[in-house]
């Protein structure tokens, strides 16, 4: 059993795959596992990740039925490690250090949420977000649900007992329903040292896809039959003023 377990879900993008897979394999001080799942409709993925011929990398292709989260939940079935990292393939980690720097936290914790910041057409910009607010919605993760300050899905390194997959009816607010599901009752830790880069504004970034309004009511009703009033003024906060806010200035 490998101790880390790194699921890549890939469409299409070879050229973001492998950034993705440099910055694994690049890792030093630490065994993992990099699980790659593919759901492209051609084998360029395939034809890559093989000519790597690399042992600590195993390839399956994913029969796609146009949700991306099946292949995501796919890859989490496949995982062996004790820690896991779902990291899509316009993600990539900043040092080679990740890995061990995440494993000297998580021996004491449930979940390590590490660092952010966003490229976008090369330029490379921080998620400004307070660490004392960040920490404290993290421990209340219903507050999750007004704003997302964890970013994408590669920030979090779980145990393996831990595993919840991800609800494949949501679009707009998968992610942060699978985080409001995983971090309820963990011991987490915060890492400013250990951060992901993630690549905004590529031709095959999911949110760019959605319309994001119509998205966001589906999955409200979704999760309003789910958790019902625990959550449903945290829903309204958001749609009113986080994305009130942005459709008024034309950011939706």
């Amino acid at each position: 059993m490998s101790t880390f377990s790194i699921i890549i879900p890939a469409y299409q993008q070879v050229s973001l795959l492998k950034r993705a897979l440099d910055s694994v394999l690049q890792q030093e001080g630490i065994d993992f596992e990099v699980i790659v799942t593919d759901d492209s409709i051609n084998d360029e993925i395939q034809s890559y990740v093989k000519s790597l011929h690399h042992p600590a990398i195993r390839y399956y292709r994913h029969t796609s039925h146009g949700n991306p989260i099946e292949n995501w939940n796919f890859g989490l079935g496949m995982a062996e490690g004790q820690y896991i990292i779902l990291m899509h393939h316009d993600e990539a980690m900043v040092s080679q250090h990740y890995l061990r720097n995440v494993f000297h936290e998580i021996t004491q914790r449930d979940i390590v949420i590490s660092d952010v910041e966003v490229a976008v057409n090369d330029k490379r910009r921080r998620r400004m977000v307070n660490v004392w607010a960040k920490r404290l919605i993290c421990r209340h993760p219903i507050l999750l649900f007004i704003q997302n300050v964890i970013g994408p899905t590669a920030c979090i390194t779980f145990k393996r007992e831990y595993m919840q997959m991800f609800n494949p009816e949501l679009k707009w607010l998968v992610d942060v329903e699978w985080y409001y599901r995983m971090l309820k009752g963990a011991h987490i830790s915060h890492s400013g040292e250990c951060k992901i880069q993630s690549i905004h504004g590529h031709a095959d970034q999911i949110t760019t896809k959605l319309e994001v309004l119509q998205s966001f009511r589906q999955d409200k009703t979704i999760i309003d039959n789910l958790y019902g009033k625990r959550i449903r003024m945290a829903l309204w906060l958001y749609e009113h003023l986080i994305l009130g806010t942005k459709q008024l200035i034309g950011k939706i």
